[in-house]
């Protein structure tokens, strides 16, 4: 477990401590809720990996769990755990316990800047913190979509030019917003809870809003984009096989004009082809030329009756 005193001020007209704590195990947690007596359902929650953002209010005690974006997830990352990180808070006055498993650098930021403050002699209270918390984790996620807006352009472009097996790209695309917008929108349903209880920071809850419902409006419309684009790409497939079926179909159609059109022609010649002594036609003088007629005239025949027919005019796909 390592133990950071982000904070700690202790003089004669206050006392104040922030202490950030990363990847505790069970035993170190639950001394910690001894001595600072945490809540026991809040600890247990703490060791739920994969717990989602909630709120929750145990007399002076507030706690949060925050879900933010994992700065080293994987292009191929699409599950709330691998994508996010959680920060378990504890707050009440004069304190502040952070719990995550995993060091992360808006995070990291955003505890040398409260430790700057602490030293030129600003202000320190707890709910600023907290809300300060929830304000770095929401923003956590615009640069992902950013960066996922280029990819989805990528995309695009390979749906359009017919550039390889591109289905497996749109699908961690459309897991990565569903993971997006689902974390932002349960986010967003704790916003409310948290300003009934920080009635004096009203403007900067309302700022919080707005920054997680442009944020959500964003994910909720690179979720449609994604979605759109991977049944346009399944449509311009199929209609691809279905082309190529039907080439294939014109081309057995004709295959099998012609093989009925030679059908007879190969019993007539196999006929005169046996060479028995008894075949009269043998000595003819004109059996040859004769011969040679009758192909023609079946053959004509045949192709009469399937030009009638419409059988040699090519069908147009649908």
């Amino acid at each position: 477990m390592n133990v950071d005193e982000v904070i700690a001020i202790q003089d004669a007209t206050r006392s104040f401590l922030w202490l950030d704590i990363e990847n505790p195990s069970a035993l170190e947690l639950e001394a910690l809720s001894e001595q600072y007596m945490l809540p026991y359902h809040a600890v247990q929650d703490c060791l739920e990996s994969e717990h989602l953002p909630k709120f929750e209010r145990t007399g002076q005690m507030n706690f949060v769990i925050i879900r933010g974006y994992d700065e080293n997830a994987g292009h191929d990352c699409d599950t709330v755990q691998e994508l996010t990180r959680k920060i378990a808070v504890f707050e009440s006055p004069g304190l502040v316990i952070t719990i995550h498993r995993s060091e992360q650098k808006y995070f990291t930021n955003l505890k040398d800047i409260w430790r700057t403050h602490a030293k030129i002699g600003e202000k320190c209270e707890a709910d600023h913190i907290l809300l300060d918390i929830i304000r770095a984790t929401i923003e956590t996620y615009e640069r992902p979509m950013m960066a996922n807006r280029n990819l989805l352009e990528d995309f695009e472009i390979k749906v359009f030019k017919h550039m390889g097996d591109t289905f497996e790209d749109g699908y961690y695309l459309k897991r990565r917003a569903s993971t997006f917008r689902r974390m932002l929108r349960l986010t967003m349903d704790i916003l409310p809870q948290v300003s009934e209880h920080y009635h004096d920071e009203a403007a900067f809850i309302q700022d919080l809003k707005e920054k997680g419902a442009r944020h959500l409006y964003n994910a909720d419309e690179f979720f449609e984009n994604v979605t759109n684009l991977i049944n346009l790409h399944l449509s311009l497939s199929s209609h691809r096989l279905t082309m190529s079926s039907f080439r294939q179909n014109e081309v057995m159609r004709l295959l099998t004009i012609f093989s009925v059109i030679f059908m007879p022609l190969n019993l007539v010649t196999g006929i005169y082809g046996m060479n028995f002594e008894n075949m009269p036609e043998l000595k003819w003088q004109y059996g040859y030329y004769g011969a040679l007629c009758l192909l023609g005239v079946i053959a004509l025949v045949i192709a009469v009756y399937f030009y009638k027919k419409g059988l040699f005019k090519a069908e147009k796909a649908d």
